[in-house]
């Protein structure tokens, strides 16, 4: 376990300020949480080395709770060696789970790429229920003071992130948006009020109307596009979007809002099993979702380098057989178990781009 784990120890030393024994212990958690695939304690106090695994556990609960996590510095790692060249398509979207009676919510921003989201922020709601504008626009705020707003292409966001305050603060800024609207959201068009839906309720199923000119929605301009689908309950639904511009490649765009449920998916049920965590306290739970968005990056480098030499099978309608993120999951199981080299190898891709 020792030597496999050097590389990628000396990766990590690269980005993160801190004592080596530190980078260390990092380095076997994230190696252990995607073995275990959960981030149950008691799980990887088996699996994280030689020791006693009640040794263990008190290692990894001193972990999070005594050691202090600068976040600036994992949002500078893990834009550092995410692959996606800038400017980059932002989406911002909130999770929430339930354990032992508590509600967790986390507001995330994520950069778009193939086929899943990469995480770059994060803040934990202390509350049920939406974020509210002012917490959207920290977020923000603070990724344009680490990476600048020159990096931003758009921001995509669900029908959640909408209201006066937070389209004026991305227009005034200015950044390209793409937000779902609720359908009963009141506009003005041709000097009067009407609720949304009005305008493209008479469309059939699946066809796309631009309107071309602005209207004043929640005392912002926008252009609206929209489209009649069926939702998963077999419903009739409109999806309308409202932009900071005209662009006929609005519904394209925002159609890449799901790959931050993609990564919800993997973070949870899919791979790191977060909802089983015991942790209520709130700090503790940041650290924890900051390292499991470490061991994702990690995960998703190896499946895109794996997908290079060796391509994902292709289904019919051309679907793949497997996520990239569940393509390198696999990769480095199966590497820890057989092939040393090979994790080295994989290790290299922590370096930044």
């Amino acid at each position: 376990m020792e030597d496999k784990n050097t590389v990628i120890e000396l990766q990590l030393q690269k980005h993160l300020p801190c004592h080596k024994a530190r980078i260390k212990f990092l380095e076997m958690l994230i190696v252990s949480l995607i073995r275990t695939r959960t981030v149950v304690y008691s799980i990887n106090a088996v699996v994280l080395n030689d020791a006693e695994i009640c040794s263990n556990l008190r290692r990894i609960q001193r972990f999070f709770s005594e050691y202090r996590i600068d976040f600036d510095v994992i949002a500078r790692l893990l834009m550092a060696i995410n692959p996606i060249k800038g400017p980059y398509q932002l989406s911002l979207d909130r999770t929430n789970w339930q354990f032992a009676g508590e509600n967790f919510n986390i507001l995330c921003l994520t950069i778009i790429a193939d086929g899943v989201s990469l995480p770059v922020l994060w803040t934990l709601l202390d509350k049920r229920g939406n974020s509210n504008q002012d917490e959207r626009k920290a977020v923000i705020v603070k990724y344009i003071r680490l990476f600048g707003i020159e990096t931003i292409e758009c921001i995509i966001a669900d029908r959640e992130f909408i209201g006066q305050q937070w389209v004026e603060f991305l227009s005034t800024q200015p950044i390209k948006f793409y937000l779902r609207i609720r359908e009963n959201l009141m506009v003005h068009h041709r000097s009067k009020e009407l609720k949304v839906f009005w305008l493209f309720n008479n469309l059939p199923l699946h066809q796309v109307r631009y309107l071309d000119k602005p209207l004043l929605l929640n005392g912002q301009w926008v252009y609206l596009t929209g489209m009649k689908t069926i939702n998963p309950k077999g419903g009739l639904e409109l999806v309308i979007i409202a932009t900071f511009q005209f662009d006929e490649k609005t519904m394209q765009v925002y159609a890449k809002r799901w790959t931050i449920e993609c990564f919800f998916k993997a973070i949870k049920s899919a791979s790191f099993n977060i909802e089983r965590t015991h942790l209520s306290d709130q700090k503790r739970l940041e650290k924890l979702f900051a390292v499991v968005c470490i061991a994702f990056m990690w995960v998703y480098l190896v499946g895109e380098y794996q997908n290079q030499t060796k391509k994902i099978p292709v289904l019919t309608h051309q679907r793949r057989a497997f996520s990239i993120f569940r393509w390198g999951l696999d990769a480095i199981n199966r590497a820890l178990l057989f092939d040393k080299q090979i994790i080295t190898n994989y290790s290299k891709l922590l370096t930044p781009t």
